[in-house]
């Protein structure tokens, strides 16, 4: 089994890197990758872990993109940690996301929240993502009342009510465009992938066009395979042949206790990602194949997914 979407505390995720490579081990997996949004902080940790367990560890990362009114992110798989241009990079990105969470925190406080970015902060590791907010906001007593007049009961809730994209204390994501994150990838060495593109975006001809342009700026191919429906899993599957992208599944995981039903929460357990009856066999070898091919050529334009 494979999985090149996992989240850690570097960003998101409620494990440490190390912990989501003992958990890849235990639940039977041979190969997974560290794809933090927006940082590759966790990547030595879990390539350490990795080479200490026997489970193959490919340095990632998740990055933020707008394209249009959509917020996507696009995969970097066997990127060098260590790209200086990619680090520089990150750093607007680290600054741009401190002072986004601050901006939720000021809405949710004019909407009536007892919440202080101070809070926040520190339940981050590293990255400051939205799931902190949701945490600050929900486990604050004084909130409770506000909360339970809601019908707010659970984070989920709170975070489709008042953070998630368009909602209430909504902010705008990263000024990163799509075409500028496919380049840092490649000049990093790695491979572009977009993920989950059915997830912030339903409409099947808004996706293939958007592929289209992605496409032309030299992505190397999309996720197949994740906490999608059937109907999209057979879709995107139907997108990567059609366009000889390399094919990618992840479980997109955060946290052992989320929703299942909620596809943008990822799955339960790494490696519990959906296939619907469509093989895995042979991705990781096209993916390693792209990322030697990558590693060796030049520093920019498309791998194309193996004949």
């Amino acid at each position: 089994m494979i999985d090149y979407q996992i989240q850690t505390t570097a960003s998101d995720g409620k494990y440490s890197p190390r912990e989501c490579v003992k958990m890849a081990k235990e639940n039977g997996l041979i190969s997974v990758a560290i794809t933090d949004h927006d940082t590759v902080d966790g990547v030595a940790e879990g390539l350490a872990a990795g080479k200490e367990l026997g489970v193959e560890v490919i340095p990632g990362i998740e990055i933020s993109c707008d394209e249009g009114a959509n917020s996507i992110h696009m995969l970097g798989l066997g990127i060098d940690q260590a790209n200086a241009k990619l680090l520089e990079k990150l750093r607007e990105l680290y600054s741009w996301r401190e002072n986004r969470a601050k901006a939720f925190v000021e809405k949710l406080k004019e909407l009536g929240f007892a919440v202080e970015y101070e809070d926040v902060r520190k339940r981050a590791a590293g990255i400051v993502a939205r799931p902190h907010i949701a945490d600050a906001v929900m486990e604050n007593p004084a909130n409770k009342e506000k909360l339970e007049r809601e019908g707010i009961k659970v984070k989920h809730d709170f975070f489709a009510h008042y953070i998630a994209d368009g909602a209430k204390a909504y902010v705008k994501s990263t000024p990163f465009p799509a075409e500028e994150a496919i380049s840092f990838i490649h000049q990093a060495g790695g491979i572009a992938i977009w993920s989950h593109p059915t997830i912030p975006m339903q409409d099947y001809k808004l996706i293939e066009d958007t592929l289209g342009k992605f496409i032309s700026f030299g992505i190397d191919g999309i996720e197949v395979a994740g906490d999608f429906t059937e109907d999209d899993t057979e879709f995107l599957q139907g997108l990567a042949t059609k366009y000889a992208l390399i094919k990618s599944v992840g479980s997109d995981f955060h946290d052992t206790t989320v929703r299942a039903d909620k596809p943008e929460d990822g799955a339960k357990r790494i490696g519990g990602y959906k296939t619907f009856g469509y093989s895995t066999d042979g991705i990781r070898e096209s993916i390693l194949a792209a990322i030697a091919k990558r590693q060796d050529g030049p520093a920019s334009g498309p791998v194309s997914a193996p004949a």
